[in-house]
């Protein structure tokens, strides 16, 4: 008797340019022929999913990404203590001319827009062929929003807004942003929409080895609480899929959330960490899945 195949569900966490690690993961699971029926992205999860979805050859998206000043083009600064004087800058001019980022759409935003919509060529999330979803944040209710349907490039900005450095996407009745502060790994959300083998990609920052200043300790609070809450929903989801639940996590030392000049390193890295999971990822699409 004939056995289908189970749904394979890829889960690209947020991470900043380390999650160009996931170019490198699609390519080596592209070479291997290993199918992928659902890809849901958080962050720049979102954006090298929706890129993929949107079927953009990955040699390409990665010399396109290669070739362009993203910290600039997306207004994205190069390292922290850039990061942080550039909010308080945002802050003190949101005070000083009494802006209510409800009302407008600043400059950053309509640049985010733009590049967004030349990357994912202008498609609907209804014309892709491999199901996809972007995960974001409603800043208002802090509740988890799925995107699946719209235009691609807007799904992509909501998902990947930095809170902070661009102004909240307003996306129907709610205002979303980036989608790794509810779900940095979703892989529950591919699971839900039906993924019965889920190939999640962690490219979370690791904890700072030494905090000496109080920008260090912001930081590491986020990362330590995004980690517990990753930990948490991992672990559910391994409780449900068992060994149908294969984590990646690319070693990308040397690569900050905010290098996003460094697209070949971590693409190399992700490349090189899914291949020593080949086997068993292939293994896992020849066994019956588990009666309900």
């Amino acid at each position: 008797m004939f056995m289908s195949r189970p749904k394979v569900g890829l889960a690209l966490g947020g991470g900043g340019a380390r999650g160009y690690a996931h170019i490198g993961v699609l390519r080596a699971l592209q070479r291997e022929g290993i199918p992928i029926d659902i890809v849901v992205g958080t962050s720049m999860g979102a954006i090298i999913g929706g890129g993929y979805a949107a079927g953009i050859d990955l040699t390409k998206l990665e010399k396109i990404l290669s070739n362009l000043d993203l910290n600039r083009l997306l207004g994205i600064p190069s390292n922290t203590f850039q990061e942080v004087g550039t909010v308080a800058g945002r802050i003190a001019s949101e005070l000083f001319k009494r802006v209510d980022w409800r009302k407008v759409e600043e400059e950053g935003t309509k640049s985010l827009y733009k590049f967004f919509a030349l990357f994912s060529r202008g498609l609907e999330l209804a014309d892709l062929k491999v199901k996809f979803a972007a995960v974001a944040a409603d800043i208002d209710s802090g509740k988890e929003v799925v995107i699946q349907e719209g235009s691609l490039y807007r799904a992509i900005t909501a998902s990947s807004t930095v809170p902070g450095l661009h102004y909240p996407i307003r996306y129907g009745d709610r205002f979303l942003v980036d989608g790794g502060i509810v779900d940095k790994v979703p892989a529950d959300v591919a699971m839900r929409l039906g993924a019965e083998v889920v190939i999640a990609v962690d490219v979370s920052a690791p904890l700072a080895a030494e905090v000496t200043s109080s920008i260090d300790v912001l930081t590491q609070v986020e990362a330590i609480t995004a980690r517990e809450l990753t930990r948490v929903k991992l672990k559910r989801a391994q409780e449900q899929l068992g060994e149908r639940l294969v984590v990646l996590r690319p070693e990308l030392e040397g690569i900050s959330m905010l290098s996003l000049d460094q697209v070949s390193a971590a693409a190399r890295e992700g490349e090189r960490e899914t291949r020593k999971y080949l086997e068993q990822i292939k293994a896992l699409l020849h066994q019956p899945l588990p009666r309900r």
